[in-house]
């Protein structure tokens, strides 16, 4: 019987929080608050939630009897893959956007520490 994944639950918090509190990152880093700006800080917190409710439902479908249990170790390998594109599409803004660079370098940086999680889940 498998648990749940403590890098699924911080993912939903964040999401959450990003999904209902833009203006709180925003802040964090200095930017400003245009409406363009707290779009995109919402649609990055609606993908992951929507990340974390996957992977929090395959882990409960885990926990099932063993005939329906199947590893399902794809889905931590595709959040590590989703997430170092992230990363990598945020450094890319970052070195074209002077503008915006704050707030990328801290996605990337936020999803390089989940693709470090979900590894580190996979070891396990």
């Amino acid at each position: 019987m498998s648990t749940t994944r403590p890098v699924d639950v911080v993912r939903l918090g964040l999401g959450l929080v990003t999904l209902t509190r833009p203006e709180l990152p925003l802040r964090l880093v200095g930017e400003r608050k245009h409406q363009h700006e707290r779009a995109a800080v919402r649609i990055l917190g609606a993908r992951y939630v929507a990340q974390s409710v996957m992977g929090l439902a395959v882990t409960r479908s885990r926990q099932r009897p063993a005939s329906s249990n199947r590893a399902r170790p794809w889905l931590q390998q595709l959040d590590v893959t989703i997430e170092v594109i992230h990363s990598a599409t945020m450094l890319a803004l970052a070195g074209a956007s002077p503008r915006h660079r704050r707030l990328a370098l801290l996605s990337a940086a936020t999803a390089l520490g989940f693709s470090a999680a979900d590894l580190r889940e996979n070891g396990r």
